[in-house]
């Protein structure tokens, strides 16, 4: 094996470790709430159990030998004498009988009648040493004194049966009874509430240690080469908002000065991606997704821009009639509208704060059956071809409905936009496929929402303070998040060589 391969070999090993730990420390951050709450229910389960329903026992126990009467043995005045002699048969005849004799009602009753008590207040057991007279009489009861009594009891009237059974007997104590002082129950409750908790800790992370193994998800820009076959174009970051006391504008477009300078410079790499890979008769690009949320529409809009600001004239078309975001998200800049281009069917208008034209159909049914015809729109966009450098076509996803399989035949190249660990790989797989057999010209894919830092799988993206993540694709009003709605978005650079963003 050379020592490329070896070395190869090394760092995929090391991306893979780093992507564990990665998806590790997510889970904690998404189901760490899991895990103390399982700690804190078996922690209140044993702590209830060891506590709340603590009953304190006390335990007294007695042994003794048990001599049976030996006639051979008896004395000329008439008295017997109990031998210490006795045979392997008697030993098991005793073992077997004796606990029977201290359990049988007859004792019990006189016990209850000795202590005037209606039931028996502690239960006691016999246990007898096997080919042994030897016998262990133990009382357990909540009443130190009461359960003594009793033991004793049971000494004294257990030969009301035992004569009957194996004749008449005489005990020898061993270890006499004592008072007890201290429960014979005691628990740390502490420890054991303490145990109990770790426990489900490790049961918490158990479930994120399972969910960090299965995750299908695309993380890294060698998840789209190695798992789906497919060059990644561009990586960009996640947006995160510096959290301020007053609501600023968190919408996620160049001439917001919020968004950071590393999103802006990830898009003039993207820029130059894009514009690279394109040869000089392909002009249209559809930019799609697989699921909704992943960021297209953030994309398409800010590749537009970035691209305008390079001196070219740049179109944007919303084929995205059913459920468009791109409206949303340009309400609050200004727009131009164009009479010349506009007809019955779409209308164009210029986004001035923005540099490009925007083409939106009419949201109608005539006019969406007109934008599922492949050849319509392919002629369409031939004919713009004509007037714009580039034409940037935002469709729905692909894995909902087939809007974007059709135009994906119309148009010179497919720009893919993958959110970081947000789809399984099996659906995006299905999504790229269905454009494939469509026979769509592959540009490449985008890594969308790129995290980084602790918790991050590639470049390092932050924003300096305390954060509040924002999700793609979801946008306040105007493109603010004001409580009165009157707040008012400060001047923007446009003028500026691409959006020089003040910090």
């Amino acid at each position: 094996m050379s020592k490329n391969n070896i070395k190869n070999e090394n760092t995929e090993s090391t991306v893979e470790i780093r992507v564990l730990l990665s998806d590790i420390w997510r889970g904690i951050i998404k189901f760490w709430w899991i895990a103390v709450a399982l700690a804190v229910l078996l922690g209140g389960i044993q702590f209830y159990r060891t506590r709340v329903r603590y009953v304190p026992v006390y335990s007294v126990s007695a042994t003794f030998t048990v001599h049976t009467e030996n006639a051979v043995l008896k004395g000329d005045n008439g008295v017997s004498a109990y031998s210490f002699y006795y045979d392997r048969d008697t030993a098991d005849q005793l073992a077997t009988v004796f606990p029977r004799v201290v359990g049988s009602k007859i004792v019990q009753r006189q016990v209850c009648s000795d202590l005037n008590v209606p039931a028996m207040p502690a239960a006691v057991t016999a246990t007898c040493v096997q080919g042994t007279n030897m016998v262990t009489l133990t009382a357990v009861g909540d009443d130190p004194q009461l359960t003594y009594d009793t033991l004793l009891s049971v000494i004294d009237n257990y030969s009301s049966v035992a004569d009957y059974i194996i004749g008449r007997t005489k005990l020898v104590m061993i270890n006499d009874p004592v008072v007890p002082q201290k429960p014979s129950n005691t628990s740390d409750w502490i420890s054991s509430v303490s145990t109990a908790s770790l426990i489900g800790l490790l049961l918490g992370f158990a479930w994120i240690m399972v969910y960090a193994i299965l995750r299908k998800t695309i993380r890294t820009k060698e998840d789209i080469r190695n798992i789906l076959n497919q060059h990644c174009i561009g990586v960009l970051p996640q947006v995160v908002f510096k959290k301020y006391r007053r609501e600023i504008n968190k919408n996620i477009i160049l001439t917001n000065q919020f968004i950071g300078n590393e999103f802006l410079e990830s898009l003039r790499l993207l820029r130059g991606s894009v514009t690279g890979l394109l040869k000089n008769d392909e002009k249209t690009v559809m930019i799609t997704s697989t699921a909704p949320d992943e960021g297209k529409t953030v994309v398409t809009l800010n590749l537009a821009a970035i691209m305008a600001k390079d001196e070219k004239r740049i179109l944007v078309v919303d084929a995205d009639m059913r459920n468009s975001g791109i409206r949303q998200m340009l309400e609050a800049e200004s727009f131009k509208k164009n009479k010349k281009k506009s007809n019955s069917f779409f209308k164009v208008e210029t986004v001035e704060t923005l540099g490009f034209d925007l083409l939106s159909f009419k949201s109608n049914v005539e006019g969406i059956q007109k934008i599922r015809r492949s050849q319509e729109i392919k002629d369409a966009l031939n004919e713009l071809k004509e007037e714009y450098d580039f034409v940037l076509v935002d469709t729905p996803p692909c894995g909902i409905i087939s809007d974007a399989t059709i135009i994906s035949r119309a148009v010179d190249a497919v720009i893919y936009v993958i959110r970081q660990d947000a789809v399984m790989q099996s659906t995006i797989r299905s999504g790229i496929n269905s454009l494939l057999e469509a026979d769509a010209t592959f540009l490449g894919c985008i890594l969308n929402g790129a995290a980084g830092g602790i918790g991050g799988y590639g470049s390092y993206y932050r924003y300096g303070g305390y954060y509040r993540y924002y999700r793609y694709g979801n946008y306040s009003k105007n493109g603010y998040s004001s409580k009165n709605g009157k707040y008012r978005k400060k001047e923007s650079n446009a003028q500026n060589s691409d959006y020089k963003i003040k910090k």
